[in-house]
């Protein structure tokens, strides 16, 4: 008799005797490992009409441990693999079993050993040794149990699916989290709560959605209407293509929808974020992926929209607390060269000026920011020179220069002995914004790279604006006459790659003046 024979009772033989037609959907993959061809087709007849979960199974067929490792090389994954213990070798189909766990490292794919020859290989020491999920006897397999055998497995193997979709979903929600957390500016926070959304929701095994980006836009809600803070995906390039730059009437409606109801709208096709803080307002989330949204989804969505709101909140309050400290430092610097005649706004364009140059000049942002707060100190160590050489209408004398110079020194004394990184930066530009590239400046003579690189850029920017500013001794320099100044001191007084950029960026500089002109 042979395997074949017995692989099922007599009474059980299998009702379906065709194959269903192919379908596009997604399918469970079984692998069948067995050099007996009748055991395949037999098989086949019983499992190959069967569904689970609203799949179908599809079944793949490999006649020895080489075959079968082609398959599980070239096609995978598979959810199931019946193997057979006794194949070209006495061993193979244990051989396989480890080939799959030890050397492909798949711990997901289900499997299950069938043997006609029970004492080749003894139930006990093979569950023991191998990782292996069942261990049949094919003179036990009557079709009913073959097919129980399908659906345990599967479950088993969608129930793993899951784990790791919700475990993937996880860390996809903390790295989105995490990186909205770091936006530390609002303007920017909008889009990369939209860029992260794709990433939310690309999971593993298609647990939610398998496309990015998502079309999605974020937006406030101000009275009657609705400002577009971010847009991804087929909205994005609507509202580009749009005059009026008008949300479609569904995301209006759904919008009004969240709002009325004060709480999030979520179902298979889309997803709306509401959330409300005090401080901030009314915020709105539209998100149409490009797949089904499951619960998992919605569920990640909704964690991540109180994320987003708490972040969106503490960069409200945060904006308000920098502008405020820059808003004291202008003030203060403002304050101090009030006594400089013919200079009102120098040390707002000098900041912004240099936070432009800044990022020109490749520094990160957080630096930048600091660059921005700390530039308009530079000149704060003119509160210890004398008036009447300070507002001095003429020329400086060679005594006068000496006595100016020392405001270098007077600042960085003033801000050294702060811990705080934007005084600790602003002490550096204090003391060392007059030295020269080519080491002819003062006080400390410095060259090239010995010269900080915040004190180099704030050196530019602050001889830039000086020469386009009028004084009673001299008329603003032109924007031409600038531009050659520069050029003459680049590799003299100014770092020349500095140089360089500040030129890329004069008609940058050019609208900072008219933002902010003297008021003389």
């Amino acid at each position: 008799m042979s395997d074949s024979d017995l692989l099922f009772g007599e009474d059980d033989a299998p009702e379906q005797t065709s194959l269903p037609s192919r379908s596009s959907h997604p399918k469970w993959r079984i692998l069948i490992v067995d050099d007996e061809e009748q055991v395949h087709k037999v098989t086949s007849l019983v499992l190959g009409a069967c569904s689970f979960d609203h799949a179908e199974a599809e079944l793949f067929h490999a006649y020895s441990m080489k075959e079968a490792k082609q398959l599980l090389d070239n096609e995978p994954p598979f959810a199931l693999a019946l193997v057979d213990v006794v194949m070209e070798t006495d061993d193979a189909g244990l051989r396989l079993v480890k080939y799959i766990r030890d050397e492909l490292k798949d711990k997901d794919i289900r499997l299950v050993l069938r043997t006609g020859q029970p004492g080749q290989a003894p139930e006990e020491t093979v569950i023991e040794k191998y990782d292996i999920n069942d261990y049949k006897n094919k003179t036990e397999l009557t079709s009913t149990k073959l097919r129980t055998l399908l659906y345990s497995g599967l479950r088993s193997y969608r129930d793993i699916q899951t784990i790791k979709a919700n475990r993937q979903g996880l860390y996809n929600l903390i790295e989105a989290t995490s990186k909205i957390v770091d936006t530390h500016q609002l303007p920017v926070f909008a889009s990369a709560v939209l860029e992260e959304i794709g990433t939310l929701l690309n999971l593993e095994a298609e647990a939610v959605c398998t496309h990015t980006p998502v079309d999605a836009v974020a937006a406030k809600s101000l009275q009657q209407r609705y400002a577009i803070l971010a847009a991804t995906g087929k909205i994005k390039q609507l509202l580009e293509h749009s005059r009026d730059a008008q949300l479609p009437d569904e995301i209006t409606e759904y919008f009004d929808q969240a709002k009325s109801e004060q709480s999030s709208i979520h179902n298979e096709e889309v997803y709306i974020g509401y959330y409300n803080i005090q401080a901030t307002g009314e915020n709105l989330l539209y998100v149409r992926p490009n797949a089904k949204l499951n619960k998992m989804g919605c569920h990640l969505l909704d964690i991540y929209t109180k994320c987003v709101a708490i972040t969106h909140n503490n960069l409200t309050q945060k904006e308000a607390i920098r502008q405020s400290r820059q808003e004291l430092v202008y003030v203060l610097s403002e304050t101090i060269e009030r006594r400089i005649p013919d200079e009102s706004n120098h040390v707002r364009r000098v900041s912004k000026m240099a936070f432009l140059l800044g990022q020109a000049a490749g520094i990160n942002e957080n630096t930048c920011e600091r660059l921005k707060l700390a530039a308009p100190l530079h000149d704060i160590g003119t509160i210890g020179i004398p008036d009447h050489v300070l507002t001095k209408q003429t020329q400086y004398d060679e005594s006068d220069k000496r006595i100016m110079a020392q405001h270098t020194e007077i600042g960085a004394n003033i801000l050294y002995k702060s811990g705080r990184p934007v005084l600790k930066m602003a002490s550096q530009i204090a003391a060392q914004h007059h030295e020269h590239w080519d080491g002819s400046g003062h006080p400390k003579q410095l060259k090239g790279e010995e010269i900080d690189l915040m004190a180099r850029i704030v050196s530019v920017v602050d001889v830039i604006d000086a020469l386009g500013c009028h004084k009673a001794y001299r008329p603003a320099f032109s924007n031409n006459e600038i531009i050659d100044f520069l050029k003459k001191g680049s590799g003299k007084q100014f770092d020349p790659n500095l140089v360089e950029l500040a030129l890329q960026l004069m008609p940058e500089f050019q609208k900072i003046r008219l933002q902010f002109p003297d008021n003389n």
